[in-house]
Parts: structure tokens; sequence; C-alpha cells
């Protein structure tokens, strides 16, 4: 094969003719300029060779033409399902101010009940004693159930439980589902209709079974109005010889200020182990601020067949000082009461605990007296 039936083909391959075929020979010189900074003996330029350009023509093309542009369709995030991105700020915005406004028309129930028009609601005229913790597992429903139980009085004893675990009713024997104080406030009723009668001549008060909603309730209607639990109990209509035992959640809540606000005494319940020893500073500080003769601590669970426990129990007692009241040893009876349903005081003899609990009682009940005769002398 020849040169031309070469290049013949490759005008053939680009769509040309070798017909088209053109030559141009130029010549181009190229000449460097002089830079200002160049030394003035520098030898001429060189003449550069001539490069010879090829110039191809192109015919019109002979392929097929191409298909017509499909048109492509757009997908919305909403239409991609998987690949939805997180939610704007106008529908988060628009989520919660919904939520707010479902919440409204709770509000309003409770302050309807409550006739915000009169004087703010003052404390209870009853002996208030609140049971609080720092640490789970100490037995703080426990003694708070045996100390309405024990109390010599005149009068009412009511024993209220603020935590959402809704544990209290089980130390009285109650069924779980019993409705409580929550099931007040979703139907705008007073805190007296969630009074429960019980064998142990105490009058308890139940959370109830609430969900996350409900206690989203609760801490807005505590935030929102100060004097709110203090017009749920004015509900209650407690007199100067009358008890309430609360029983607060464990840690920091919404409930705590409001009833360290209004506590004439304080039961802190620690037990004597490294745990609990670790997180003492925290409840002593939400402490820190009353009275020192209305707080009193309790150590629980003591184990005598333990030195650790023991050791412990005495670093608590040192560390304390004057307001350690009591220690309360490791005893099975309250356990196996609370499991087969029977009162643990009145078996025929005390267990050990059961005597702890007693002795603490008895001093509860004559800061009681002692309260009361102030009251009256003033």
């Amino acid at each position: 094969m020849s040169k031309a039936d070469d290049i013949g083909n490759l005008f053939l391959r680009f769509g040309a003719s070798a017909e088209s075929y053109k030559e141009i020979n130029s010549e181009f010189e190229f000449h460097e300029p002089l830079t200002p900074d160049a030394p003035p003996s520098l030898p001429a330029p060189v003449k550069a060779a001539a490069v010879q350009i090829v110039e191809l023509k192109r015919a019109a093309p002979v392929s097929e033409p191409l298909p017509e542009k499909v048109p492509t369709t757009v997908m919305t995030p909403r239409q991609a399902g998987a690949a939805l991105p997180p939610r704007s700020l106008r529908e988060r915005l628009e989520q919660i101010a919904h939520e707010r406004r479902s919440r409204a028309p709770l509000a309003a129930q409770v302050a309807t009940l409550s006739n915000p028009g009169s004087s703010p609601a003052r404390r209870p005229q009853a002996h208030v004693i609140a049971v609080v913790s720092a640490k789970g597992g100490v037995g703080k429903t426990t003694v708070a159930a045996a100390l309405s139980k024990l109390l010599k009085h005149k009068g009412r004893v009511v024993a209220l439980d603020l935590d959402a675990q809704n544990a209290l009713v089980s130390h009285f024997h109650l069924p779980r589902s019993t409705p409580g104080l929550n099931q007040a406030v979703l139907h705008g009723h007073g805190w007296s209709d969630a009074c429960s009668p019980t064998e142990a001549g105490v009058q308890c008060i139940a959370f109830g079974p609430a969900n996350a909603g409900d206690l989203r309730n609760l801490e807005a209607l505590l935030s929102e109005q100060p004097d709110w639990l203090a017009r749920q109990l004015a509900d209650l209509r407690l007199g100067r010889d009358d008890v309430l035992v609360i029983d607060l959640p464990t840690g920091t809540s919404a409930w705590l200020n409001p009833v360290l606000a209004m506590a004439d005494q304080v039961i802190a319940l620690t037990q004597a182990d490294a745990a609990s020893y670790l997180v003492l500073d925290k409840l002593q500080a939400w402490l820190s601020l009353l009275p020192t003769q209305v707080c009193a601590y309790v150590v629980n669970k003591v184990d005598a067949q333990q030195p650790l426990s023991l050791d412990m129990s005495e670093l608590l007692r040192q560390q304390l000082g004057s307001q350690w009241l009591a220690e309360i040893p490791v005893d099975l009876q309250l356990d196996q009461a609370l499991a087969f349903e029977y009162e643990p005081f009145d078996q025929p003899t005390d267990s050990p605990a059961c005597q702890a609990l007693r002795a603490i009682a008895e001093h509860l009940t004559l800061e009681i007296e002692h309260s009361r005769k102030e009251s009256a002398a003033q």
C-alpha cells in the first residue's frame, strides 16, 4: 500500500476527502526581544526553521444523527425516601409550638382548679417530712413508707409519692395500677381525689401510671407556676395535727426545690458503701442552704458481717457530725414483707431494722410535738 493510500484512508476516517488536501508552506521568523537588562553583546537571534501547517477541511459528517435528548426527572428529597435530610428549623419550631399548644388546655385546667385569682397558696399547715437520696437502691421508699406507718400522730398521716417509679403503693399493698396524682392532673381533679386508704391507717397518694409525655407536662407546670405544688397540696386540706411524708425522686428533679422549701424535716438517706460515699457531697450540697437542725442523715443497710460496711458507717458518722441521726442494719425481713405482702411491724418480734426504724419514728414524733408547741405559742 502506498503512502497516498494511507493518507486517503486517514482523511476518510476524519470524514474528509483526499481532494481537500492543501499544503501551505510558510516561513516564520521568531526574534527574541531583548530585555532591558540584557547585555548588548549578546549574539543575534537564530533564525527559526520553517514550520509546515496542514489545514484540514472537514466535510459534513456522514454518521447517523444523534438521538434526541431524553428529559431528566429531578427527584425531590421527599420522593427520594431513604435520602431524607434532617428536618428544617421551621418544621422543628412548628412541632414545638404544637406541643406547647397541646399543653395549654392542661395548664388551664390546673389554673382554674387552683383559683389563681386568689392569694398565693401558702405551705401546708401539716408537718412536712421529705425523704431524699442522691443514689438509687439505698431504700428511700422503704424508709418513707415505714416512717409513715410508725409516726405517732393526733391527726392524719398522708404519704405522697413524687417518684415516677410509683413504688410507694407496693409498700402499702396497693395495686401498681392505683390512680394517683398523675391521673388527677390529667383529669383536672384535685389531689384529694387521689388519696387511697390503706390497712396501716395511712392515706397514700400514689404517683400513678405515667408516660414520658405526662412527666414533661408535670415538669412544665412546676416550671411555669412556682406555687403549683403548694396549690395542689392545699386541696388536701391538711391541718396542724396532720403529717405529710413525701417520697422524692432520687437525685435532682423538678420536685426537689419546691419540696425542700416547705419541709419541716428532711431525712437524707445514704448507704454504708463506697458508691454512696462518692455522691455524698452532692447530697450535702443540695441541703446546704437549709438550717442544720432541719436535716438528719440516716445510713441504711449497714452489714455487721462486713468490716468495710462497718468502717464506712463510722466514716459517715464522723463526717456528718451532729446531722447524723441513725443507722439501719441489713435486714431481710423488710424484703420478705414486701415480697409476701405482710406488715413487718405487726410481727411478734421486731427485726433489727424494724427496731431502728421505730427509734427514728420516735425521734421524729418528738420533733413534731416540739414544732406544734412552738407554732401554738406564736
